[in-house]
């Protein structure tokens, strides 16, 4: 972990509760884990994160609501989240948020595995991080926020983004990031902008073009943008870093990022 300042070293977050908080057993240890961008405590259980399996697909830990004591203080957004996996195949999500963060899922509504989103939560309590970082942050670093589900690993180690395309914006750039996508604007039309966007990536990403390989996702506006060499962390920090360059340059100029 990025080391604190010396005035205010974390304090691990485990405690016995005797409350309605508390599990079964008495003076049974329990974790409390918190969210890694905001501070806000999440989860209590007396499953050890770091030491539960890992899925393949994104490595979030799988955490079994049936074996293990959990209390999830993370509110679901009541909603099915659908996502393209590596080779086309489906995947359906009910996610539970921080805000407007997702932190953790389930492949079943009222399924029995929950699935922690990796890098979301922390055992120790940060005092909780800011939209307007502006600057890159390192994976350990308390109050760095997690990487969003729309930016994952696949199985070959190759970063996926999936990206929304808005056409005829004023200038190519990262307009938003959300759980679901990530929002560029292109000068051109949707269907044409595979080389703009591609080119766009390499700059912002500061790659080559034939480190990455575009793909098509539900529509002529939605793509698969697919980056060799880099990890997921670092895609979303370059990306978020360049999103909040132009939205500072368009309120300068008194703006916004298209026509």
């Amino acid at each position: 972990r990025a080391p604190l300042a010396a005035a205010a070293m974390p304090k691990r977050a485990t405690q016995a509760f005797s409350s309605e908080d508390a599990p079964d057993a008495n003076d049974t240890k329990i974790g409390v884990y918190y969210c890694r961008y905001t501070g806000e405590h999440v989860l209590i259980t007396d499953a050890e994160l770091a030491k539960l399996p890992k899925r393949k697909t994104d490595s979030a830990r799988v955490l079994d609501t049936e074996k293990y004591t959990v209390r999830l203080k993370a509110v679901s957004d009541g909603k099915a989240t659908m996502l393209r996996r590596e080779g086309g195949k489906v995947e359906r999500q009910y996610r539970y948020m921080c805000g407007d963060l997702p932190v953790c899922y389930k492949s079943e509504e009222e399924g029995r595995y929950l699935y922690i989103i990796d890098g979301a939560l922390s055992a120790f309590k940060s005092g909780g991080g800011s939209k307007k970082a502006g600057k890159a942050s390192v994976d350990d670093e308390p109050g760095a926020p997690p990487v969003p589900p729309c930016i994952q690993q696949t199985s070959r180690g190759i970063t996926q983004v999936a990206v929304e395309v808005e056409d005829r914006a004023r200038l190519t750039a990262v307009m938003d990031i959300s759980a679901d996508e990530v929002t560029v604007g292109v000068t051109g039309k949707a269907h044409e902008a595979g080389n703009e966007l591609v080119e766009f990536f390499a700059k912002v990403l500061v790659l080559r073009v034939s480190q990455m390989s575009l793909t098509r996702g539900w529509s002529t506006k939605s793509k698969l943008v697919m980056i060799r060499d880099l990890t997921p962390r670092q895609v979303y920090d370059r990306l978020r870093e360049s999103m909040e360059e132009n939205i500072a340059k368009a309120e300068r100029v008194g703006g916004v990022g298209r026509t």
